[in-house]
């Protein structure tokens, strides 16, 4: 019987045969914790995609995912998790234009370099020189490429610094790419590998770069440790980067919890209207011998069902946007809008399992603590007073 009596009164306040007013209630904070939630679960997924995409143009185009500092090396391409293996020079150069300079990190890579991997994290123009040349070919980036005001086919001078001084080296921009994330763009310039060797004659860094497996990164790295190599991964490399993406991460998962925190305590304010709504039905119930515990039930039990329904309701409206992204972010990309140019806007939608859980704990647990709270005034309801007869 107190069952069925819970039952009724649960599903008379959420609306069913009941007035219009409180259907409308109901529905509209639906609604608003829903779209909440949604913001808060597509922020996250946002974020949380964008800080992957860019430590992908950092791992696959800057170091690798992990760097091997030897002079030789045996078959590494054969351990399991280990997708491809280059060998790679880098130093830093002055580039110049007749319009500009720029210093630039210069990576020589041998040919194979960019294969489906790392082609996939950028576009190529194009582009055919203007005229046959003997002169070594570079590959710039559509940045630097305007901000040098150059195109495919013109020349260039790098300005190397060495033991025996400083002295200038021609070339020609063989091709253009772009990676979509201008930070990394700016400063990033390519040449062959033979080329930056025969330059510098030693001065430079030469490493092997290797592409692993995402989640065999740590457990590879320490495997080759303990083999004897001198190994760093491509956090490490950039440091500062890393650091920052993972920081902004968590800053925003922490604004993330606050608001689902305050959402919390705003449905809290949903359980005090509704007691504050129905003080005579809830002072005629106890004048008809109801238990404050049974009054309590119905309307936590109310307030809870809205809650759980928002919460499903909007994660799931969050992932369908969030599924959505790419389309947005091309079509955003697109028109060039100078604000948006040093944020990425091309990655790949992940879904951070973890993050929206949290949230979503955050969120359900503060709605429980809060309602129960506010439902305290239901004791202090006196029955003769909000009684009235005629």
């Amino acid at each position: 019987m107190k069952q069925t009596l819970l039952h009724l009164l649960v599903l008379r306040k959420l609306g069913y045969k009941g007035s219009r007013a409180a259907k409308k209630r109901i529905i509209f904070n639906l609604i608003l914790i829903t779209l909440v939630v949604s913001a808060l679960i597509f922020a996250q997924i946002f974020v949380v995609s964008m800080s992957r995409g860019i430590a992908d143009k950092y791992a696959l185009l800057g170091n690798g995912h992990l760097q091997i500092h030897e002079a030789s090396l045996g078959s590494l391409s054969e351990k399991e998790g280990v997708l491809d293996v280059q060998l790679v020079a880098q130093s830093y150069a002055l580039i110049y234009s007749p319009e500009g300079n720029k210093m630039v990190r210069l990576k020589g890579v041998e040919e194979g370099y960019f294969n489906n991997e790392r082609t996939s994290q950028i576009t190529l123009l194009d582009g055919v020189p203007k005229e046959s040349t003997t002169l070594e070919q570079v590959l710039l980036s559509t940045t630097l490429a305007r901000e040098l005001q150059v195109g495919i086919g013109d020349r260039v001078a790098l300005m190397l610094v060495s033991d025996d001084g400083i002295r200038p080296q021609f070339c020609v921009v063989g091709n253009l790419y772009d990676s979509g994330y201008q930070e990394l763009d700016a400063n990033l310039a390519f040449c062959d590998y033979d080329l930056i060797h025969r330059l510098f004659k030693g001065s430079e860094e030469t490493y092997y770069e290797l592409l692993v497996a995402q989640g065999s990164i740590e457990s590879l790295k320490q495997d080759f440790k303990a083999e004897g190599y001198a190994v760093t991964s491509w956090d490490e490399e950039n440091f500062t980067v890393a650091t920052n993406l993972n920081t902004s991460r968590q800053a925003v998962l922490g604004v993330m919890v606050a608001v689902a925190m305050l959402c919390g305590y705003f449905i809290s304010e949903l359980s005090r209207e509704l007691v504050e709504d129905d003080k005579h039905q809830i002072a005629m119930l106890t004048l008809l011998g109801a238990r404050h515990s049974l009054i309590r039930n119905v309307y936590f039990n109310t307030v809870m069902i809205v809650t759980i329904l928002s919460i499903l309701g909007g994660t799931l409206l969050g992932v369908l946007l969030s599924s959505n992204l790419s389309p947005l972010l091309s079509a955003v990309a697109d028109r060039s809008i100078p604000s948006l140019s040093y944020y990425l806007l091309e990655f790949t939608v992940v879904y951070p399992l973890g993050d929206i859980l949290t949230i979503v704990l955050v969120l359900l647990l503060v709605s429980v603590f809060s309602v129960q709270f506010s439902l305290r005034r239901v004791k202090r309801i006196e029955p003769l007073s909000c009684t009235h007869f005629d």
